[in-house]
């Protein structure tokens, strides 16, 4: 945010101006739009544009959120790059969430009326910030964690890990995908990126990756 502050309120230096005034592209920053349609070409065969619903703030502070005015903007253009996070999705039904956040609610991290369990990143504050937001955001819980365990409000005896987990997948009939799985993809990857010219070539269907695999 300084950054962004910085950048709209101070000028250009002599050098920086007589820079950006011979440059081919520019680039900048729309608040208040959310995307809404990708607008294709007459013929269908790509894109034209995205429509924008223009939003406005609501609320105060923490709560503060961004609603649709009823107003859209069409942005002609010739390429959309999707990045606009995700909404979590309940993993258990013993493990509260709220649907109309898509988060876990939690005190500082700390799953309410669940002692004992955790949460972070998205699923805790819902889909905000850069990675290192979601860094200090799960220092944050790991300290809750530890004021915890160090109260005495956890147990603190032996647990049986992994093996525990692999015996209740076991039960179910759940194979695991492990690291040296992920290995063999990840080479796989690479070796269809090597072929179009790419560092690599991202498997996107969960059964193919599967199949490589020999599941």
């Amino acid at each position: 945010m300084e950054l962004l502050l910085r950048t709209a309120t101070e000028k250009p230096g002599a050098e920086e101006a007589a820079r950006q005034a011979l440059a081919s592209r520019a680039w900048g920053l729309r608040f208040f739009r959310s995307p809404q349609q990708v607008l294709p070409s007459p013929d269908g065969q790509q894109v034209a544009g995205i429509r924008l619903a223009i939003t406005r703030l609501e609320g105060v502070g923490e709560a503060t959120w961004a609603v649709p005015t009823g107003d859209t903007e069409d942005l002609p253009c010739g390429l959309v790059l999707s990045s606009v996070g995700y909404k979590s999705r309940p993993i258990d039904p013993s493990v509260p969430f709220d649907p109309k956040l898509g988060i876990i609610p939690n005190m500082e991290g700390r799953v309410v009326d669940v002692p004992g369990l955790y949460c972070s990143g998205w699923v805790k504050r819902g889909p905000t910030g850069v990675i290192a937001t979601t860094m200090t955001d799960s220092f944050l819980t790991s300290q809750a964690l530890l004021q915890d365990l160090k109260a005495g409000l956890l147990p603190s005896g032996p647990r049986p890990g992994y093996s525990a987990v692999e015996a209740l997948l076991s039960s179910r009939g759940v194979r695991p995908v492990s690291f040296s799985d992920w290995e063999k993809l990840d080479a796989e990857e690479v070796s269809r990126g090597q072929g179009a010219g790419k560092p690599r070539e991202k498997l996107l269907d969960p059964q193919e990756m599967l199949r490589l695999l020999g599941r």
